[in-house]
């Protein structure tokens, strides 16, 4: 039903958050944080393993991790992972939509390996993902800023499955925007 390589792409983009979940679930915030920071080095070193290279995004996304994971560990406080949640989702969102206001896609360089479609499919990408990055940040803050981290889990849970049904469905456009030498979905070959 599945390919071991789509199975694989799932486990190094959702596997270190599921960790994350996991640890804070049968410990606390902070071995949740350092399972999250570990598993991400790890997906980072399966994708150089499998792929000969990293995709720019995973490289971003990790830093983020890295970077507010290592202060939420160092000041023993969850609101560093919670802000690091907002700031990357906010200045991704922010990002597509400029990019968009100077005519470029910045989906393409991120993802343009991945799928081959027409450059008004970009377009609409970039516009999609970056109204909803920004949707997730302004509920992201909202949540931490009214709500403790423990019910933060919830909303950072839900956004996340926001993100997989959002994404599914984002297959939709590439289908009717995929250019001849692409599958099916958009995707290259």
């Amino acid at each position: 039903m599945f390919s071991t390589r789509f199975l694989l792409s799932l486990s190094i983009e959702f596997g270190p958050l599921v960790l994350f979940f996991i640890g804070v679930e049968f410990g606390n915030f902070f071995i949740g944080t350092a399972l999250l920071i570990v598993s991400t080095v790890l997906a980072l070193i399966v994708s150089l393993a499998r792929d000969k290279r990293i995709p720019s995004f995973s490289v971003i996304s990790a830093s983020f991790v890295f970077i507010f994971g290592a202060l939420t560990l160092l000041f023993q406080d969850p609101l560093w992972l919670v802000i690091e949640y907002t700031l990357f989702n906010g200045i991704f969102g922010i990002t597509m939509l400029v990019g968009l206001l100077f005519g470029r896609s910045l989906l393409k360089p991120l993802f343009g390996t991945m799928f081959h479609i027409s450059e008004r499919g970009w377009r609409i990408l970039s516009f999609r993902w970056g109204v909803f990055f920004i949707i997730i940040a302004i509920g992201n803050e909202y949540f931490w800023y009214h709500f403790p981290a423990d019910d933060w889990l919830f909303f950072r849970l839900g956004a996340s499955v926001a993100l997989c049904i959002f994404g599914f469905f984002q297959f939709f456009l590439t289908k009717k925007e995929r250019l001849a030498e692409a599958n099916e979905w958009g995707l290259r070959l």
